[in-house]
């Protein structure tokens, strides 16, 4: 099953994901960074534009695009440069190396097969300088759950830039056996009177790590865990409690000496 198709809903994704939370972290991290940062699933750089504000030496990957197409347009706008390169993260191949590779928004889920999973952060330890950190987001199953239910649930109403509203909702399920989650969502452009202008269904599919699982994912492919935080101000992660895991890898000694 694929995971979400951003060609399709990047017309509207800046519509209804407006977070900011988690950009105070990658740019305190980017700017403890030696060299060059590679942000890979950038999407339109809503982690992307704070960065290069603040004068980091950014490259974005992201594999639609569509979603690189809205990217290109803020760069323009604000009068900034990067290198923004479409690729399939599990295909990467760069010819270069990176002090900070980070992956925000909890993307890396989106690879649902083991063996892509496992290729994907293969290409990533190749990108990723010897000293260099590589930091992945990932939801913790726990919380993440709790909100899979198997029914239709509204996720919101948010203003569109022709003036219409975009009412977005989803049907989440979850595979105990995979470890994953698949559904649909649902996005309603409706008239300022609430009358429905179009619609679209549009499916989803993602894992669940655990911790133990992903620990022995990026072990196998010659990472080390440094840090495993629970949210975005550093705290320590509590397996039950805390809503994400944001872990902090760095290449295993034996392969940077």
């Amino acid at each position: 099953m694929p995971a979400m198709d951003y060609e399709r809903v990047a017309r509207f994704y800046d519509s209804y994901v407006q977070t900011d939370t988690d950009v105070p972290f990658f740019l305190r991290e980017a700017k403890r960074a030696a060299g060059a940062v590679l942000e890979l699933t950038a999407g339109t750089g809503r982690v992307s534009i704070p960065l290069l504000l603040a004068g980091i030496d950014l490259t974005c990957v992201d594999g639609s695009p569509a979603m690189l197409d809205i990217l290109r347009g803020k760069l323009r706008t604000e009068e900034l440069s990067a290198e923004v390169i479409q690729a399939d993260l599990c295909e990467l191949s760069l010819d270069r190396q990176f002090d900070l590779i980070f992956i925000p928004f909890h993307s890396f889920a989106e690879i649902t097969e083991t063996a892509g999973q496992h290729q994907a952060l293969l290409r990533i330890h190749d990108h990723l300088s010897d000293d260099g950190r590589f930091i992945c987001t990932l939801h913790n199953p726990p919380v993440r759950l709790q909100s899979v239910t198997g029914r239709r649930r509204e996720l919101g109403s948010f203003p569109l830039p022709d003036g219409n509203m975009l009412a977005l909702s989803s049907v989440e399920n979850y595979d105990p056996v995979f470890k994953s989650v698949s559904g649909s969502q649902f996005y309603d452009v409706r008239r300022w009177d609430g009358s429905l202008l179009a619609g679209m269904t549009v499916d989803l599919h993602f894992c669940l790590h655990s911790h133990y699982d992903f620990q022995s994912l990026v072990e196998a492919a010659g990472f080390v865990p440094v840090h495993l935080y629970g949210d975005y101000s550093h705290g320590p992660f509590e397996p039950q409690t805390s809503p994400f895991m944001i872990w902090v890898l760095r290449k295993t000694r034996a392969e940077t000496m």
